[in-house]
Protein backbone atom coordinates (compact mmCIF):
# COMPACT_ATOMS: atom_id res chain seq x y z
CA UNK A 1 0.00 0.00 0.00
CA UNK A 2 1.63 3.22 -0.79
CA UNK A 3 1.44 6.23 1.35
CA UNK A 4 -0.18 9.34 1.12
CA UNK A 5 1.35 12.24 2.19
CA UNK A 6 -0.02 15.97 2.37
CA UNK A 7 2.11 18.87 1.73
CA UNK A 8 2.90 19.47 5.69
CA UNK A 9 3.94 15.65 6.29
CA UNK A 10 6.28 16.14 3.03
CA UNK A 11 7.79 19.20 4.18
CA UNK A 12 8.47 17.78 7.87
CA UNK A 13 9.99 14.49 5.91
CA UNK A 14 12.29 16.68 4.05
CA UNK A 15 12.92 19.13 7.80
CA UNK A 16 13.98 14.93 8.80
CA UNK A 17 16.43 14.52 6.15
CA UNK A 18 18.42 17.69 6.30
CA UNK A 19 18.60 17.23 10.39
CA UNK A 20 19.80 13.85 9.11
CA UNK A 21 22.59 15.17 7.33
CA UNK A 22 23.35 18.20 9.68
CA UNK A 23 24.05 15.41 12.51
CA UNK A 24 25.22 13.13 10.28
CA UNK A 25 22.98 10.83 11.83
CA UNK A 26 23.42 6.70 11.19
CA UNK A 27 19.29 6.49 10.62
CA UNK A 28 18.72 4.79 7.02
CA UNK A 29 17.36 7.69 4.45
CA UNK A 30 14.85 8.26 3.02
CA UNK A 31 13.49 6.01 0.13
CA UNK A 32 14.97 8.16 -3.26
CA UNK A 33 10.99 8.57 -4.57
CA UNK A 34 10.36 9.87 -1.40
CA UNK A 35 12.66 12.05 -0.93
CA UNK A 36 12.59 13.89 -4.43
CA UNK A 37 8.80 14.15 -3.28
CA UNK A 38 9.30 15.38 0.62
CA UNK A 39 12.38 18.34 -1.20
CA UNK A 40 10.18 18.97 -4.26
CA UNK A 41 7.24 19.79 -1.49
CA UNK A 42 9.18 21.78 0.89
CA UNK A 43 10.77 23.90 -1.62
CA UNK A 44 7.66 25.03 -3.63
CA UNK A 45 6.29 25.91 -0.59
CA UNK A 46 4.98 29.25 -1.45
CA UNK A 47 6.56 32.39 -0.13
CA UNK A 48 4.55 36.06 0.80
CA UNK A 49 7.03 39.05 1.32
CA UNK A 50 5.94 41.43 3.92
CA UNK A 51 6.19 45.31 3.90
CA UNK A 52 8.88 44.68 6.63
CA UNK A 53 11.01 42.83 4.17
CA UNK A 54 10.79 45.19 1.18
CA UNK A 55 11.87 48.04 4.05
CA UNK A 56 14.78 45.88 4.91
CA UNK A 57 15.87 45.81 1.25
CA UNK A 58 15.40 49.53 0.66
CA UNK A 59 17.43 50.59 3.91
CA UNK A 60 20.06 47.77 1.96
CA UNK A 61 20.57 49.48 -1.20
CA UNK A 62 20.39 53.09 0.79
CA UNK A 63 23.57 51.45 2.35
CA UNK A 64 24.58 50.80 -1.15
CA UNK A 65 24.12 46.58 -0.81
CA UNK A 66 22.67 44.59 -3.27
CA UNK A 67 20.04 42.30 -1.98
CA UNK A 68 17.65 39.31 -3.23
CA UNK A 69 14.48 39.08 -1.39
CA UNK A 70 13.15 35.13 -1.17
CA UNK A 71 16.26 32.86 -2.23
CA UNK A 72 15.83 29.78 -2.40
CA UNK A 73 18.69 27.68 -1.68
CA UNK A 74 19.60 24.22 -2.69
CA UNK A 75 18.27 22.56 0.69
CA UNK A 76 14.83 23.94 0.00
CA UNK A 77 14.74 27.22 2.55
CA UNK A 78 13.85 30.54 1.20
CA UNK A 79 16.17 33.14 2.94
CA UNK A 80 13.94 36.11 3.46
CA UNK A 81 16.75 38.52 1.72
CA UNK A 82 20.32 37.91 0.77
CA UNK A 83 23.07 40.43 0.81
CA UNK A 84 26.95 40.02 1.06
CA UNK A 85 28.79 42.34 4.05
CA UNK A 86 32.60 42.31 4.43
CA UNK A 87 32.70 39.18 1.65
CA UNK A 88 30.33 37.23 3.74
CA UNK A 89 27.25 36.20 2.32
CA UNK A 90 24.54 37.03 4.95
CA UNK A 91 20.93 35.83 5.20
CA UNK A 92 18.28 38.21 6.64
CA UNK A 93 15.71 36.67 8.03
CA UNK A 94 12.78 39.50 8.63
CA UNK A 95 11.02 37.91 11.74
CA UNK A 96 7.55 39.20 11.94
CA UNK A 97 4.97 37.84 15.03
CA UNK A 98 4.51 34.50 13.78
CA UNK A 99 8.02 34.04 13.98
CA UNK A 100 7.58 34.31 17.88
CA UNK A 101 6.10 33.07 21.07
CA UNK A 102 4.51 35.48 23.63
CA UNK A 103 7.57 35.61 24.97
CA UNK A 104 9.28 36.93 22.17
CA UNK A 105 10.91 33.76 22.38
CA UNK A 106 11.72 32.33 18.70
CA UNK A 107 9.34 29.23 17.65
CA UNK A 108 10.65 25.91 17.50
CA UNK A 109 10.46 26.16 13.45
CA UNK A 110 12.15 29.36 13.78
CA UNK A 111 15.14 27.47 15.44
CA UNK A 112 15.11 25.00 13.44
CA UNK A 113 15.40 27.17 10.37
CA UNK A 114 18.21 28.88 11.92
CA UNK A 115 20.14 26.35 13.16
CA UNK A 116 19.69 24.41 9.73
CA UNK A 117 20.69 27.44 7.63
CA UNK A 118 24.01 28.31 9.94
CA UNK A 119 25.31 24.27 9.21
CA UNK A 120 24.59 24.64 5.56
CA UNK A 121 27.14 27.96 5.87
CA UNK A 122 25.00 30.85 5.75
CA UNK A 123 25.94 33.66 8.39
CA UNK A 124 22.46 35.02 9.72
CA UNK A 125 21.10 38.29 10.53
CA UNK A 126 17.45 38.28 12.49
CA UNK A 127 15.61 41.37 11.83
CA UNK A 128 12.92 41.24 15.10
CA UNK A 129 9.69 42.97 14.24
CA UNK A 130 9.73 45.00 17.66
CA UNK A 131 13.19 46.24 16.86
CA UNK A 132 12.27 47.53 13.71
CA UNK A 133 9.24 48.80 14.38
CA UNK A 134 10.79 50.94 17.00
CA UNK A 135 12.91 52.62 14.61
CA UNK A 136 9.63 54.36 12.50
CA UNK A 137 9.92 58.17 12.99
CA UNK A 138 7.47 60.78 11.40
CA UNK A 139 10.05 61.54 8.98
CA UNK A 140 10.87 59.55 6.35
CA UNK A 141 14.58 60.85 6.39
CA UNK A 142 15.40 60.46 9.63
CA UNK A 143 14.09 56.71 9.54
CA UNK A 144 15.68 55.41 6.80
CA UNK A 145 18.84 56.70 7.91
CA UNK A 146 18.09 54.82 11.70
CA UNK A 147 16.95 52.15 9.72
CA UNK A 148 20.45 52.51 7.80
CA UNK A 149 22.59 52.17 10.99
CA UNK A 150 20.36 49.41 12.56
CA UNK A 151 21.52 47.47 9.67
CA UNK A 152 24.91 48.41 9.71
CA UNK A 153 25.64 47.92 13.29
CA UNK A 154 24.19 44.54 13.24
CA UNK A 155 25.83 43.31 10.17
CA UNK A 156 29.19 44.08 12.02
CA UNK A 157 28.07 42.36 14.95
Amino acid sequence: DRVQWNDKQLNQLHQWSLWRAETGCEWPPLPPQLERRSRAAFASAQVHPSRMQRHVCYALGSLGLPSQEEVRIPEGYSIDVATEWGGVRVGIEVDGPSHFRTDRRPTGSTVLKRRQLRHFGWTLLSVPYWEWEALRDEDRFIQRQMQCAYLAEALDE
